[in-house]
C-alpha cells in the first residue's frame, strides 16, 4: 500500500472498557468457489464437494461453537454464496456476526479491468445486502491479493475497513479516493489454510500444531498488551475449521483467550468505528490547539 498515505498507531489509545487486547475473529464463507479445472477440461468434482461442505454442515457448527461461547465474529462472504446460499448469510447476520465482502466468487482481481472490478465489488455489495439485510461496510480481497485499483474501488464503494494487508499488530489509517478506509491487519501465521493447506496436504503439521501457535500469538501480544494496546486477528474457512476434528481448535482457542481480563471480542466493523471515531476526535483536538 505504499502509494497511499498511512497513519499507524504508537499504541497510545486504549480500547474500549478499558480492555488490553482486541480479539477479531474472522473467516471465509465461500462454498461458491471459482475452482480450476482439472488436465483435459473436467471440472475438480472432488474440491467442489471439499467446498459445499461449508454450507452444508461447516458454517452451522462454527456458529453453533461461537454461540456457545457467546463472543461475535466477522464472515467475509463471497456474492456468490449469498446469492446461491441466503438462508445461511441470513443466520450469520441474525446471531450478531458481521458480514462482510470477499468479492464474487474468488475470481483474481488483479487480472480484471478496472471497469469490470468496479462493477463486481457493485454486484457484490447488492448481494450480500439482499441476504443479510444489511450493507457491508468491511472488504477482504480473495486471497489477500489486490489489483492496482482495489483500493480506491473499495473506497468509491463506501468500505469503511478492509483487511488484505500483514503489516501491523494494531489498526491504521489509509487514505484513498478522499476517505480514510481502516485497515485491520491479520497475520499469515493465524490463517488455517496458510498453516495447514488444505485437507490432503499440509505443509505446517496437524491442526493441534497450529492450535499451538495460535495460544502463543494469543499469549505473546497479551502480554505486550501490559505495556500498550495490541490487536489480534484469527481467519479460518469453514471447509477447515468447520470439520469436526478442526472445529475443537477454535473451541479450545476461545476458551482459554476467555480466562484472560481486558479482552475485547471485536468484529472487523467495530474495530473500524472505533477507529475512525478515534482518529476524528484525534484531529479535532489537533485543529483546535
Amino acid at each position: 500500500m505504499q502509494n497511499y498515505p498511512i497513519t499507524r498507531s504508537q499504541g497510545n489509545f486504549s480500547w474500549p472498557n478499558d480492555a488490553r487486547i482486541a480479539v477479531v475473529l474472522t473467516s471465509e464463507y465461500e462454498p461458491v468457489y471459482e475452482i480450476k479445472p482439472l488436465a483435459g477440461g473436467q471440472p475438480n468434482y472432488r474440491q467442489m464437494a471439499e467446498m459445499r461442505y461449508e454450507a452444508t454442515r461447516g458454517i452451522w457448527r462454527i456458529l453453533d461453537v461461537l454461540k456457545r461461547h457467546g463472543v461475535v465474529s466477522t464472515f467475509f462472504v463471497n456474492g456468490a454464496t449469498a446469492k446461491e446460499y441466503p438462508e445461511s448469510v441470513k443466520a450469520i447476520a441474525t446471531q450478531g456476526h458481521e458480514v462482510a465482502a470477499h468479492s464474487w466468487n474468488a475470481a483474481d482481481h488483479f487480472t480484471m479491468s478496472k471497469d469490470a472490478e468496479d462493477q463486481l465489488i457493485g454486484r457484490v455489495i447488492e448481494s450480500l445486502e439482499k441476504a443479510s439485510g444489511k450493507r457491508p461496510s468491511g472488504w477482504l480481497t480473495p486471497r489477500a491479493q489486490v489489483s492496482e485499483h482495489t483500493i480506491d474501488l473499495i473506497s468509491k464503494h463506501g468500505f469503511a475497513w478492509h483487511s488484505d494487508c500483514f503489516d501491523d499488530d494494531l489498526p491504521y489509517l489509509l487514505e484513498a479516493g478522499g476517505r480514510s478506509l481502516v485497515e485491520v491487519p491479520r497475520s499469515t501465521l493465524t490463517d488455517d489454510y496458510a498453516m495447514l493447506g488444505n485437507l490432503t496436504a499440509r505443509p505446517f503439521g496437524s491442526h493441534r500444531d497450529m492450535l499451538t501457535v495460535w495460544l502463543d500469538e494469543f499469549d505473546v501480544l497479551y502480554r505486550e498488551s501490559e505495556k500498550e494496546p495490541r490487536l489480534l486477528s484469527i481467519n479460518w474457512h469453514q471447509c477447515m475449521l468447520g470439520r469436526p476434528a478442526l472445529s475443537k481448535v477454535l473451541d479450545d482457542l476461545l476458551g482459554h483467550i476467555k480466562q484472560h481480563k481486558g479482552v475485547w471480542f471485536a468484529r472487523g466493523c467495530d474495530v473500524a468505528e472505533f477507529w475512525l471515531n478515534k482518529n476524528a476526535k484525534t484531529s479535532a483536538v489537533a485543529a483546535a490547539s
